[in-house]
Formats: C-alpha cells, sequence, structure tokens
C-alpha cells in the first residue's frame, strides 16, 4: 500500500519536472519552422524568378497533362508548385532537425491499422508510394508499425553526400538498398516466411533505358510505367498497399493507406494500372503537389549503329 503511495505521490513530481523539456522543445520546434518557412520563400524567389528552375519543363508537363486549362491557370499552378517545391526540398532537413513531438505533428497516418492488420496476419506488404505532396516522412514508417521497412536509394558518387542522405533516410530506422540489384534483394525479403517485411516503392518514375516497355495512359499522355513492384507483388504473394499524400499545411501531411488487394494478379499489369488510377485521382483534385519539375515524358535517345 506504501509504495502505491509513493508512487502516486512520485507522478505529479515527474510531470513537474518534465515540463521545462517540454516548453524548451515546444520553443525549439516552433522557432525550427519560422527559420524553415523563411528559407523556403527565399528559396522560391530563387527558383522562381532568378533560376527560373525548369520552367519549361514544369509549363509543358502541366500544360499537356491539362489540356482543358487556360494559359493564366497554367501559371497559377506554376506560382503554386514552386511554393511546393521550396517546401518540398527542405523537408528531409528540418524532420531530421525535429524534435520527435514536431515530427508528429509534420507527419500524421490516418489509419495505421491497415498496416497492423496486415503483420498480425504475418503478410509481406509492398506500399506503392509516388512523387505526390512528401514521400520522404515515410521513413518514419517504422515509429508507426511493427514492420521492417525496405526501401531503395541511389548511391552518390560524392561520398560525403551520399553519407548525409543515407543519414537523413535512415535515421528513423528504414533500412535502405542500394538500387543497383534492388529487385532481387527485395524479391528475397519479400518471399521469407519467419519475419513480416515492408518494402516502400516509389512507383511512378520514368523506366530505365531499354527495349521493351508497358505504356499505359496517364494525365492524358501515353507514359511509359515501372513494372517492379507489380512482379515483385507476383513474385512474392506480397500484400499491395498505396500510400496517399495528403499536405494538411505547410511542411505538414497527412498519409493514408488504400488496400489494392482486390487487384486481379492473373491480368498483366492490372496493379500498376490501379495505383496509377489512385495517383492520377490525387492530382487531378489538388495538381500543384505532384513532381511537375522532373522530365517523366522524356524520350529517350536512341543510339544509332
Amino acid at each position: 500500500m506504501k509504495s502505491n503511495q509513493n508512487s502516486l505521490m512520485g507522478r505529479p513530481w515527474r510531470t513537474v519536472a518534465a515540463l521545462p523539456v517540454r516548453i524548451l522543445a515546444t520553443l525549439f520546434s516552433e522557432s525550427l519552422l519560422w527559420f524553415t518557412k523563411i528559407l523556403s520563400f527565399l528559396l522560391f524567389v530563387s527558383l522562381r524568378y532568378i533560376l527560373k528552375y525548369r520552367k519549361s519543363v514544369i509549363r509543358k508537363n502541366l500544360t499537356r497533362s491539362f489540356p482543358m486549362k487556360s494559359a493564366g491557370e497554367i501559371r497559377k499552378l506554376m506560382h503554386a508548385y514552386y511554393r511546393h517545391m521550396s517546401d518540398l526540398l527542405l523537408e528531409p532537413f528540418l524532420f531530421y532537425m525535429a524534435p520527435a513531438l514536431l515530427r508528429k505533428r509534420l507527419a500524421t497516418y490516418t489509419n495505421p491499422e491497415v498496416l497492423e492488420r496486415l503483420y498480425k496476419d504475418r503478410r509481406q506488404v509492398i506500399v506503392f508510394a509516388s512523387h505526390y505532396g512528401n514521400w520522404e516522412y515515410l521513413i518514419n514508417l517504422p515509429q508507426v508499425t511493427n514492420y521492417q521497412v525496405y526501401t531503395a536509394y541511389s548511391p552518390i558518387k560524392s561520398g560525403a553526400l551520399d553519407r548525409l542522405m543515407i543519414r537523413l533516410r535512415s535515421f528513423l530506422g528504414v533500412r535502405l538498398i542500394p538500387k543497383k540489384g534492388f529487385y532481387r534483394q527485395a524479391l528475397s525479403l519479400l518471399r521469407q516466411t519467419a519475419i513480416p517485411n515492408l518494402l516502400v516503392v516509389i512507383a511512378d518514375q520514368r523506366p530505365a533505358p531499354g527495349n521493351d516497355k508497358f505504356h499505359i495512359p496517364f494525365l492524358d499522355q501515353d507514359t511509359a510505367v515501372q513494372t517492379g513492384g507489380e512482379r515483385m507483388a507476383a513474385s512474392s504473394d506480397a500484400a499491395v498497399v498505396y500510400v496517399e499524400s495528403h499536405k494538411n499545411a505547410q511542411f505538414s501531411y497527412d498519409f493514408t493507406f488504400k488496400s489494392m488487394e482486390n487487384t486481379d494478379r492473373v491480368i498483366p499489369m492490372s496493379i500498376t494500372k490501379a495505383y496509377y488510377r489512385f495517383l492520377e485521382k490525387s492530382i487531378s483534385l489538388a495538381p500543384t503537389y505532384w513532381l511537375w519539375s522532373h522530365n517523366r515524358w522524356k524520350v529517350p535517345t536512341v543510339s544509332a549503329f
């Protein structure tokens, strides 16, 4: 009885002792946010008006994807995209420096129970992400699920920069697999039966150069697509989940998981087509937040022999 009383008496003191730490963390978080907002605005001015970063690519992508929009509407979308891109470039560093409480504000999850149900069923999972909203914040998935989380990364020639990017993307527990040999290693993980693994695939990238390409209609254009995620799902019987990113406020995103289990895996390209339908719907509702500065529809140069 006495030990219980001591425990109850100790709780208020622990709360009081933790209060200064919480106040300092809050002050640091707000200062960090305001500092990042100022940097983002300066970066926006530089990219939009001084460097005019990839202006022709952004305009071309938006115009071809939304042929019914007027020139004035395209200009507004370009302006909004530059603001978003400026946030996007700083968000990995903000997320790294942010205290844990601030990271929970920056990245929220609507329905993490989707993954938890699959984990309880001991299912391997492929999460299909995209260059929409924010994909870097998904590095905190090990904090919200019991899965061991893996994803690909492209090594950078500069050793110092490569180490920095690895640190930024793995400090919360994500395990990185070099892009070269990624498919084979990822498939090996997905075929394990003892340990459930979760693989995050950014699936809307332009395919690597080669002769054989699969094409689907996407954003009013004939689009070459990657099929690695679908092939891994078919070869491993892993569950497939689309993650939708929604920008709530500057630097702040909410993620929603949507099952793609109703796709018929026997039909070729069924998973890939379902993925692009989800992505196209997200883009049509809020076009600003896709990666328009990427030359997604670039036609590869064919060498002459």
